[in-house]
């Protein structure tokens, strides 16, 4: 007889400055997940347009749709076409109707300058637009409301035939004609009222959406899905929820606005921080400055590199010191089981999707490659994105496939070097904003300073005394401590250095792992 796992126990952290917000999951005291969006980024996932269809292409089984981004969105067949078939092997029961529907091509459904309502489910990166669908949908916290079907799904977390049977029921009957549901894990234990009041907030916007269709122009948004911060509510705010945690006023009164209709129960969960940096509070500052760098150590020694190119993401696992002696094999054996859990962690922080290689140190038999495998099956288990490992090949590589949707940690805050051309990145100027905020923040608290000399490029330099100095005197009203600017012309924009008032440096005493 199996045990029951104990409910994992969770923490969401938001953390928000002019130049970035940042929204961190914690579970059982871990950081698990992170949002990173910078203040100058346009989000577009989950956002529906008013496309023109502008190319066709059977040959691919795709076409490029206008929706008024810098580049085309790309429409495939199968997120073209009627998904009924699909959700009915997904979420049906064998109660559903198995009447299938024959399969049309990409230019039996669409015709070039055609008007189409589109909804972005992947973000634009680097020369890719953004990946678009036709099948709608609306997310709630209990229901996924879905235009254009009348599927009626319950999530597999539910495996009772007749409870499953009754939230249908409840559905069916309160629903519109032109809608489907998916019935979420957080509402299968929630009363009638409230999936009936969710369904009509959902249906709202699906009115309002077809309005907008209607009557604005082409190429325009007509539905602008919620801010992170409410989506990471939406999705991650449940009963394991112990505390949510935020710095910044308004978004704290504009989320517990959006609580008390949620779940007033549970607006006391909500907390307001105001006492230095809310990530070292919960010391996972280290573990973000991680996510930005190549090189990740291992807890036992030994480290894993990530290295992230258009076609994949390739992982290097490497052992510490030389390995001699007759226990080389087990310790080989110990570091590849560190590193299962390392890179499951790191998927999920940065966010990396696609093809993914990993290459795990040498193995000498099956028995260890095959217990390697089973390990980082156990570590993804938690992963919330669709995640498929292969098994260890005889060479020590695993490939892994990965859901991607929002673009990844990497790509966010990292751009292509202009000296090189594209071959390594420096980091944005909010990044480095961070860096040295996060830097002053270490300097004031822990080395108990008043008073630093900040030496950093023009580029910075520049950034902080645009509009009267408003970043500047941030930072010092922030850090309660007294700046003294001093620019470098020499200084790479991602440098700067931190000086006491006796002119030591000090930059390596407060800078982060």
């Amino acid at each position: 007889m199996s045990m029951k796992q104990p409910a994992t126990k969770r923490k969401i952290l938001i953390s928000k400055t002019p130049y970035e917000k940042r929204i961190a999951i914690m579970e059982d005291g871990e950081l698990s997940e992170l949002v990173v969006e910078a203040s100058s980024s346009t989000r577009v996932l989950g956002n529906i347009y008013k496309g023109v269809v502008q190319k066709v292409l059977p040959a691919l089984k795709a076409a490029f749709i206008d929706i008024g981004l810098e580049k085309a969105g790309f429409l495939h067949q199968d997120d073209a076409i009627d998904r009924n078939i699909e959700l009915k092997k997904e979420f049906g029961d064998s109660d559903d109707d198995d009447s299938e529907s024959s399969e049309l091509s990409i230019d039996q459904i669409l015709t070039e300058g055609q008007e189409i309502m589109v909804q972005v489910i992947k973000e634009p990166i680097s020369t890719k637009g953004a990946r678009l669908t036709t099948h709608l949908s609306f997310a709630g916290r209990f229901l996924v409301c879905m235009p254009g079907t009348n599927f009626i799904g319950v999530s597999k977390r539910e495996r009772d035939p007749s409870k499953r049977r009754a939230l249908k029921k409840v559905v069916r009957h309160h629903k519109a004609q032109d809608v489907g549901y998916i019935v979420r894990t957080n509402g299968l234990t929630e009363s009638e009222f409230e999936i009936k009041r969710q369904m009509q907030e959902l249906e709202a916007k699906w009115e309002e959406t077809k309005i907008n269709f209607e009557n604005m122009p082409a190429e325009s948004c007509i539905y602008e899905e919620s801010d992170s911060i409410e989506q990471t509510i939406r999705e991650y705010f449940s009963e394991n929820t112990e505390s949510v945690f935020i710095d910044d006023k308004d978004e704290f009164m504009a989320l517990r606005d959006y609580l008390r209709i949620l779940s007033p129960d549970k607006v006391n969960k909500l907390k307001f921080h105001s006492a230095g940096n809310l990530f070292e509070l919960f010391h996972i500052e280290d573990d973000y400055a991680r996510t930005l760098q190549r090189q990740v150590p291992l807890p036992h020694g030994g480290n894993i590199v990530i290295e992230q190119t258009e076609a994949l993401v390739s992982i290097d696992v490497n052992t510490g010191p030389k390995v001699h002696g007759k226990d080389q094999a087990k310790i080989i054996l110990e570091t590849n089981l560190d590193a299962c859990h390392e890179i499951a962690k790191q998927l999920r922080l940065r966010d990396i999707g696609g093809l993914i290689i990993i290459d795990f140190i040498d193995m000498e038999t099956e028995t260890d490659r095959e217990a390697v495998y089973q390990e980082f099956r156990r570590a993804i288990r938690r992963d919330k994105a669709p995640i498929s490992p292969s098994p260890i090949s005889q060479f020590g590589l695993m490939e892994v496939t990965r859901k991607r949707v929002r673009v990844n940690l990497m790509t966010e805050k990292t751009m292509n070097c202009p000296v090189c051309k594209g071959a390594g990145h420096i980091f944005r100027w909010d990044t480095t904003l961070g860096m040295i905020d996060r830097s002053l923040s270490r300097a004031a608290r822990k080395g108990h300073l008043s008073e630093v000399t900040l030496v950093a490029s023009s580029t910075i330099i520049d950034i902080l005394c645009r509009d009267m100095g408003k970043m500047f005197h941030y930072l010092e009203y922030k850090n309660k401590i007294k700046i003294d600017l001093v620019e470098d012309e020499r200084a790479h924009v991602n440098q700067f250095f931190l000086y006491n008032k006796e002119g030591e440096e000090i930059t390596d005493l407060f800078n982060f792992s």
